[in-house]
């Protein structure tokens, strides 16, 4: 019987020890799985923080790539204009630029011409001054060749006289061989007289009587020289055409401007018309 009753109490004694061994052991898985819930929630709360700022980076992100789009499209609107403008301003430039050419050339054609008028103006003066020497006053002026004759020399001392002298002839034959040997060049005779009393009833005034003496020069030019009367204009410039008492003739030679003129004006018309 002692022996059952020991049997009993090492049984429960056993039994004791190894519930309690249990309960040891679970008290300890317990704390364990606890620990690891602890870290298992600090992982999921960092991993939520991590998330929460990794979705805003991609809500900036998101707006940076928005904004890059907008940015991009303006670039490329602003590019597209760009192109337009300088496709536009090259072809101003190029139309600028045959603008020019053509001016150019325009202005060649007018430096041309002058060139030509004034080497005729040159070898003119240059050719009456051989051939009159100290027999008449040659000069340019505006742009003319101007012989100055003394109306004493043409007329005698009746500065109410018309008819060329005799003496004057031979003057006026060296300047109609000159004339003549320059069939391009224009002449304009200037009549200039300063009467004071009008012994002949046909002459009204200064103004009648330059005119009737420029005539003169003209007609002998003509009539004696074989002048072409086509070349020729008369002007009576009365005493408001002389700068003192003595009087004179002018005879005063010019290219054709209106040929030069004409150059210049088609070369214009051609031009607009490109």
């Amino acid at each position: 019987m002692k022996k059952i009753i020991l049997f009993v109490c090492v049984l429960s004694i056993s039994t004791l020890s190894i519930h309690a061994q249990k309960k040891k052991d679970l008290l300890e898985e317990i704390n364990k799985l606890r620990k690891e819930l602890k870290t298992t929630e600090a992982e999921l709360n960092d991993s939520r923080k991590k998330e929460k700022a990794t979705l805003t980076q991609v809500e900036t992100m998101e707006i940076q790539v928005k904004d890059l789009k907008e940015t991009n499209a303006s670039l490329l609107t602003n590019m597209s204009s760009f192109t337009q403008l300088s496709n536009q301003k090259a072809k101003n430039l190029e139309t600028s630029l045959e603008s020019l050419q053509e001016k150019d050339k325009q202005i060649k054609t007018i430096n041309d011409a002058i060139g030509k008028t004034d080497s005729t103006k040159l070898a003119t003066l240059t050719v009456l001054k051989n051939a009159l020497g100290s027999d008449a006053n040659i000069a340019v002026q505006n742009g003319a060749v101007l012989i100055t004759l003394a109306n004493t020399l043409l007329f005698g001392e009746d500065d109410n006289n018309c008819v060329i002298e005799d003496k004057a002839k031979g003057v006026l034959e060296k300047i109609a061989n000159a004339l003549n040997a320059k069939p391009d060049l224009k002449i304009i005779v200037e009549g200039n007289s300063n009467a004071i009393n009008f012994k002949d009833k046909s002459i009204s005034d200064n103004w009648d009587l330059s005119t009737k003496q420029a005539a003169s020069v003209v007609r002998t030019l003509q009539n004696d020289f074989k002048v072409d009367p086509k070349r020729m204009d008369v002007l009576g410039k009365s005493e408001y055409g002389s700068q003192s008492i003595e009087t004179a003739t002018r005879i005063i030679i010019d290219p054709k401007f209106d040929e030069f003129y004409g150059l210049v004006k088609e070369n214009m018309k051609n031009g607009s018309k490109k």
